[in-house]
């Protein structure tokens, strides 16, 4: 018959004699992927390099590293090497770094400047405060598609250049208040299968008037007139 009681008493001695342990600390230094923990209890004893715990390292890479100072949790194997044989689990929150209560339908991230990324499952909304740059770049198209409306707004310049820009619907140009807008065209303007209407407006080249100039040489019957005068 199976000594059940036996194994047990092996097993709990096995247990006793390498036990793993959890254990708290603040991270005092970085290298490269590993990290040095000072422990809360044990005199403040500074661990070896510990690697850190993080979501892939293999063929993609998503490295997030504690700063200096974080407070972490830290497991230790219990095997033959005392605090060389661990992993930094993560970060934990603490009285003196509190939860900051977001909402938990939010996945969020704030940086140390004050960018604030996050997004909001329950309003389906992605939102992006960058305190800086944003710099974006592929090698291949970039699409943006919207059931809504698209708003680019800037307190400087918005600046498209390209070889080729196409514009594909109604344009309406106007001010930044909505008002009549007014612009410079640089170049020689083509416009094809199609016709310039000005129904509230003049039109002016140079110094002669669509609507207000007049002609030279005007006779009556069929002769024609002269060249246009500015009017």
């Amino acid at each position: 018959m199976f000594d059940y009681a036996s194994l047990e008493r092996r097993i709990a001695a096995l247990e006793a004699r390498h036990p793993a342990s959890l254990r708290f600390g603040r991270v005092t230094g970085i290298e490269g992927g590993a990290a040095r923990v000072q422990m809360e209890d044990g005199g403040n004893v500074v661990s070896m390099p510990l690697p850190t715990l993080q979501r892939r390292v293999l063929k993609d890479q998503e490295i997030k590293m504690p700063d200096v100072g974080e407070p972490v949790a830290v497991l230790f194997s219990g095997q033959a090497g005392g605090q060389e044989t661990g992993v930094v689990l993560g970060a934990v929150y603490s009285p003196a770094v509190p939860d900051p209560e977001q909402p938990a339908h939010f996945e969020y991230s704030r940086f140390s400047d004050g960018t604030v990324i996050h997004y909001d499952r329950e309003a389906h909304k992605l939102f992006a405060d960058v305190k800086g740059d944003v710099e974006v770049k592929t090698t291949g198209a970039v699409s943006i598609e919207a059931e809504g409306e698209i708003t680019a707004q800037s307190a400087a310049r918005i600046k498209l250049k390209a070889p080729f820009i196409e514009l594909a619907g109604l344009l309406v140009w106007t001010d930044e208040d909505g008002n009549a807008g007014h612009g410079v065209l640089r170049g020689t303007v083509v416009v094809r299968d199609g016709s310039v209407h000005v129904p509230d407006e003049d039109v002016t080249a140079g110094a002669v008037s669509v609507r207000g100039h007049i002609h030279q040489g005007v006779e009556s019957g069929p002769s024609t007139t002269g060249t246009p005068v500015g009017g």
